[in-house]
């Protein structure tokens, strides 16, 4: 059976909806690969998010390892520009990678339901895209991303 990634953004969503969402979907497991696990948005940053999820059942684990670097969004001049420059940065720092994976593997080979969260809503707005795609790509054709869409509903990302 093949390794399934789950992503999900809190983009214009109440942490009562997100945490809805994630118990929709079954989620155990919620990845923040955001760097600085802070904002403006009540509910989303690290403490209160991580209760939050907790008192639904979901374990919180937070990545800053494999967010997109300030350095690299503070350069960006358009919002492509700075995903772009996070596929850059994950071509030339492959050890972002190897501890992504050594962090999801354990999770995944105890078949807990993880996802990936980050701020943005589309994920193709997202680098947890991006990061969720070179994982998938470790493994040629044995993992997949289901990327909890605008609506609540999964949406495999084909292989």
């Amino acid at each position: 059976m093949p390794e399934v990634i789950y992503t999900l953004g809190y983009e214009k969503r109440s942490i009562e909806e997100f945490v809805a969402l994630a118990n929709a979907a079954g989620l155990e497991v919620l990845i923040d690969v955001r760097e600085t696990a802070w904002s403006h948005k009540p509910g989303f940053s690290k403490n209160a998010f991580a209760a939050a999820l907790a008192a639904a059942g979901i374990e919180y684990v937070h990545a800053p390892f494999a967010g997109n670097p300030k350095w690299l969004r503070a350069n960006a001049e358009t919002h492509a520009e700075c995903l772009s420059w996070y596929s850059w940065y994950l071509d030339e720092f492959g050890e972002v990678l190897d501890a992504f994976e050594a962090l999801v593997s354990p999770l995944l080979a105890e078949d807990k339901r993880t996802a990936l969260t980050c701020f943005e809503r589309h994920a193709g707005d997202c680098h947890r895209s991006i990061l969720a795609e070179r994982w998938a790509a470790r493994d040629e054709g044995g993992r997949r991303i289901m990327h909890l869409a605008t609506d609540g509903c999964a949406r495999l990302v084909p292989a």
